[in-house]
């Protein structure tokens, strides 16, 4: 038995006509995850924070932090829920292929196998002393073996996966952008100058694809290094190297999973800005400051001397 890098998920087990992959049996598991560790934060808020409490609002702040910065106040408390749950759910999900059991865990199957039909020809004797001829066919299997199909696979190694998150930030960057021209003014900041609105067009969708393909290939690309390296150290199985080497890689993934998380998410959040965002040449500077959050209200203008 041999574990393999498949690129495409793995089917399981099926429910009626739904196929479920290990990919998507992990993504449930995260979804769980996070549901519930924001449940229990949720259900035990104290005044004086403790280590955990404050290592989410830390979370939550500098989230909140990022959107308001780049869209303003008003503006990115709108968009603060869509581009805060992108960044949580493919920090766990990148997260979850470190944990001991994900990758290695699985069922044996046999793959591989090229199914031929061989003939065999069988001299048997006769009651009068001479021999007759028997063939018989036979099935035989060349090149099968043992693989071990993961259960667990980490969800944003799942190209699909991906494509579904690209599509939903594709999704609301054009609900945004109308939200806040219209359909013709959307065609119209599109458009301008006229010339640009192919390459607008061929760059709009050029994102789903962009923001699907970065994040899978990182991902897998770690995990099939991961799976290298264990495969590389265990063979050498001399002193502590089968264990620090891959400690480097695993903290490596941290950091790169943290990252890709992270521009995933501010992606999404900046092409949204700029899709919601008014043109200068159109508009004043205070009507533009209004439309993205950024003017004050009128509470917060100081009080002239006279009043």
């Amino acid at each position: 038995m041999e574990v393999h890098i498949e690129l495409a998920a793995e089917e399981l087990f099926k429910v009626g006509p739904l196929s479920v992959t290990n990919s998507m049996f992990m993504m449930f598991v995260v979804m769980a995850i996070i549901l519930i560790v924001f449940w229990w934060v949720g259900r035990n808020v104290k005044m004086v924070p403790g280590r955990f409490q404050a290592a989410v609002e830390m979370l939550v702040e500098l989230l909140s932090g990022l959107t308001e910065g780049s869209g303003g106040k008003a503006f990115g408390r709108k968009v603060f829920p869509l581009v805060s749950g992108l960044f949580i759910f493919i920090l766990f999900a990148n997260y979850t292929g470190l944990l001991p059991g994900v990758g290695t865990i699985g069922i044996e199957r046999t793959v591989g196998g090229d199914e031929h039909a061989s003939t065999a020809v069988i001299a048997a004797g006769t009651a009068d002393g001479g021999q007759a001829l028997y063939s018989t066919a036979a099935t035989e299997e060349e090149g099968a073996h043992e693989v071990l199909v993961p259960i667990l696979r980490p969800p944003t190694a799942d190209l699909n996966m991906t494509l579904a998150m690209a599509i939903v930030s594709f999704t609301a960057i054009q609900y945004y952008g109308i939200k806040s021209h219209g359909v013709g003014g959307r065609i119209k900041h599109m458009a301008n100058p006229p010339f640009l609105f192919p390459i607008e067009v061929i760059g709009e969708f050029s994102r789903i694809i962009s923001l699907s393909a970065r994040l899978f290939g990182n991902v897998f690309a770690g995990e099939a290094l991961l799976g290298v390296m264990y495969a590389i150290t265990a063979k050498i199985g001399f002193l502590v190297i089968p264990v620090l080497v891959p400690v480097v890689f695993l903290f490596l993934e941290l950091m790169f999973g943290t990252i890709q998380a992270l521009v995933f998410a501010m992606l999404t959040l900046v092409y949204i800005a700029i899709a919601a965002a008014h043109d200068h040449g159109d508009d004043s500077h205070e009507e533009h400051a209004e439309a993205t959050g950024l003017a004050p209200t009128a509470s917060e203008y100081p009080r002239a001397v006279g009043d």
